[in-house]
């Protein structure tokens, strides 16, 4: 897959600058594998894969050492031995595309503008197929079998005339679904076996993606997993979480007042709120924008989300939609919520 990248890098990212993004902070799914690949060319080598949302995903090499490629939000990632670098809109691109069987559980979720009714041509036959367009360029299939819940593979058609096609085979059981445990990727050059050792679907905590993979030492990375943690707090109803991820004193500016709150204050706010309010949906309605200073020690995040969830005594339901630019500062070389001035969509 690695000529797949470096074919496509460059139109991909010139032809899809942005992508919206919609991935709830309060969910709990999470896939991940891990598979034994060997090459038509003699090569062989490993990988592992995370999927919480088409926008918080990676994948991991291991050739002579290992490599990461993550799309977290807004920016990709690259990281190899001790090199670490922002990446590119195909590196996104990359990092989604090898979350195979996410597509298979969650196709709606991760593609845009379904269609069911269309055939295209896979392993030399029509075949019906569910078709999205892909959220970072171009047009993926998932391609239908005479068995309903075992698809026969997927067909990603990019720019310029790059076609990959994955089918699927050895299905099992696994966490009470079926999934398969044999692809075979063609990238019309080469041909890729992928033998999964490992494959888990169970749900987990809504923060386990930044546990399972290690945040590079990129500013803008470290910043947006505050942002999507301040959120996830909410859905956890964790106040100690967010003063934590917060200075000790805060600038909040609302409704006309500007003030200065202790950690031990948000605390203490936040207790009192979530003893009334239970969050069940916190979802980025664009890509947070993230500005650093030159030194990296100070910066900004402008945020345009949607809560929603219920009131814990009478369970009448509440939807807002916020947006808010929060002050960050990176304070004994962690970057913390110094500072916030927000408001409500009426």
């Amino acid at each position: 897959m690695l000529k797949f990248v470096l074919i496509s890098i460059f139109t991909l990212a010139a032809l899809h600058p942005n992508v919206a993004l919609s991935s709830n902070a309060c969910s709990e799914r999470a896939i991940t594998s891990a598979a034994d690949v060997d090459v038509s060319d003699g090569s062989s080598f490993k990988v592992d894969t995370y999927f919480y949302s088409k926008d918080i995903s990676a994948i991991r090499h291991l050739y002579d050492s290992y490599q990461t490629i993550a799309v977290e939000g807004p920016q990709s990632w690259t990281h190899k031995g001790d090199k670490s670098e922002l990446g590119t809109e195909f590196h996104k691109l990359f990092a989604l595309g090898h979350q195979f069987h996410a597509f298979i559980l969650h196709f709606e979720n991760i593609a845009a503008n379904i269609t069911r009714d269309g055939e295209v041509l896979f392993d030399n036959e029509n075949r019906q197929a569910v078709s999205g367009d892909y959220p970072y360029g171009g047009v993926v299939h998932l391609i239908q079998g005479d068995d309903e819940v075992r698809p026969l593979g997927l067909l990603f058609e990019f720019p310029e005339n790059m076609v990959i096609s994955v089918k699927f085979s050895e299905w099992r059981e696994m966490d009470g679904v079926a999934l398969p445990f044999l692809l075979q990727i063609d990238d019309g050059d080469r041909v890729f076996d992928y033998r999964y050792t490992e494959i888990s679907v169970t749900p987990k905590s809504p923060l386990w993606y930044f546990d399972a993979v290690p945040a590079p030492p990129l500013g803008e990375v470290e910043v947006y997993r505050l942002h999507r943690k301040l959120l996830a707090a909410h859905c956890l109803g964790d106040a100690d979480m967010i003063s934590n991820l917060s200075a000790s004193n805060v600038l909040i500016a609302n409704r006309g007042e500007l003030q200065q709150v202790s950690s031990d204050s948000i605390r203490d706010q936040f207790s009192a709120l979530f003893q009334a309010l239970d969050y069940t949906e916190y979802r980025d309605i664009l890509p947070p924008t993230i500005e650093l200073s030159p030194n990296s020690d100070f910066g900004w995040v402008g945020a345009k989300v949607r809560a929603s969830g219920s009131a814990v005594d009478t369970g009448t339901a509440f939807n807002a939609q916020w947006a808010w630019v929060m002050m960050v500062k990176k304070i004994d070389n962690v970057w913390l919520h110094a500072g916030n001035a927000s408001n409500r969509k009426e």
